[in-house]
């Protein structure tokens, strides 16, 4: 490891702990460890894989979204801080697991990936298939190890803002030793995986009492929460400080210190998600949807992003449609394919053998009603 890459990591590691109150464990594994090993995490907050290669002293190399090398800093930080593998989120990459094999058999060194893909929306892990994790893991066949962070949503939730110095936990453990994993069954990996990454920072904090201080819990998750579930409406929702609102309603809840609503029949955002699904599925198919938003064409082979401008969008059971004074640009939503929520409000996706994203206003609600049109949700 390079002398610039250890004072990086060493500055990182600096400001990350005056930033949060780091509480790491370590069961049956060595944070020394020269030898090669696949880590597996749950993804709870956007920076996970900073917070948790900083700790080993070999890191592995992350996994990362071949969105972020379209961005200057992050491109150079993952080229030339932090080596990393870039992978297209939703999607199979046969070059991506070139990539793996290699940091295995040529570098000698393992890697760090976060099988749910996207970090945690409301607190809890994001569905996904696990197969995918388990064929590299056997094919692979090193040590898999875990790390599993439990209150990294309450710390900084990817739609928010940074809680006051929080508490985030990391324990390390070794899940399968190499001679377990050659004797497993894809299906038995998979499982094991799934069974490891599961967590839930409601439940977790039932016990633990951890106090998230912000005076500003709420703001941003008009973000992601898009109905009232008193009146049923969307887009109506807006935030002030720890308190979440609705146009029609009023006031409808409070986030206290320990990250729980106050105010409604729920205490938790995950309830308050599957609630507003729900409501999106009442919705009359006709209905079309409006939004703002900055486009941008994607070259994901030069590591380059182009800005087409601010739109307009509108969404209706057929298309998307983007329009401002220079563009107006219909997609039919049957071609949307890899359509994925990325950093905290950017849709990402392919169309026509292009990439584009879109900083949209309403991120959670187009994310859903597209899966909804297509049948995904």
């Amino acid at each position: 490891m390079s002398l610039r890459i250890e004072i990086a990591r060493l500055g990182l590691k600096i400001i990350f702990h005056l930033k949060y109150k780091f509480v790491i464990t370590y069961e049956d594994f060595d944070r020394k460890r020269k030898e090669p090993f696949f880590l597996i995490s749950n993804h709870a907050s956007l920076n996970d894989p900073l917070y948790v290669g900083m700790n080993i002293k070999h890191y592995p190399y992350p996994v990362a979204s071949n969105i972020l090398y379209t961005h200057p800093v992050m491109k150079f930080a993952l080229n030339h801080i932090v080596k990393s593998i870039p992978k297209r989120k939703g999607q199979s990459d046969i070059q991506t697991i070139r990539l793996i094999l290699n940091a295995f058999q040529k570098d000698k060194r393992g890697i760090m990936i976060f099988p749910e893909g996207n970090s945690s929306f409301f607190g809890e892990q994001t569905p996904t298939d696990y197969m995918s994790t388990a064929k590299i893991v056997k094919k692979i066949s090193h040590d898999l190890v875990m790390a599993k962070i439990d209150g990294g949503f309450f710390s900084s939730p990817r739609w928010g803002v940074k809680r006051r110095r929080p508490q985030f936990h990391i324990h390390y453990y070794v899940l399968h030793k190499k001679e377990e994993i050659d004797q497993m069954s894809l299906d038995a990996i998979a499982k094991s995986i799934e069974e490891a990454i599961r967590y839930n920072d409601y439940e977790w904090n039932h016990d633990k009492l951890i106090k998230y201080k912000s005076s500003k819990k709420a703001d941003g998750l008009e973000q992601y929460i898009y109905a009232c579930p008193k009146c049923e409406q969307l887009q109506t929702i807006s935030t002030h400080k720890n308190d979440v609102l609705c146009t029609s309603c009023g006031k409808l809840a409070h986030f206290n210190d320990y990250h729980y609503l106050e105010g409604l029949p729920f205490d938790n955002l995950i309830e308050w998600d599957h609630i507003q699904k729900r409501i999106l599925k009442k919705q009359p198919i006709q209905r079309v949807f409006e939004s703002t938003g900055f486009f941008y064409l994607i070259d994901l082979i030069k590591g380059k992003r182009v800005s087409l401008g601010k739109v307009s969008i509108s969404l209706n059971q057929q298309q998307m449609v983007l329009s401002s004074t220079n563009i107006q640009k219909p997609l039919d939503i049957e071609k949307i394919y890899g359509l994925t929520l990325t950093q905290r409000n950017v849709l990402s996706f392919d169309y026509d053998k292009e990439s584009y994203m879109i900083k949209i206003k309403d991120p959670m609600l187009f994310l859903d009603r597209i899966k909804m049109l297509k049948g995904d949700l």
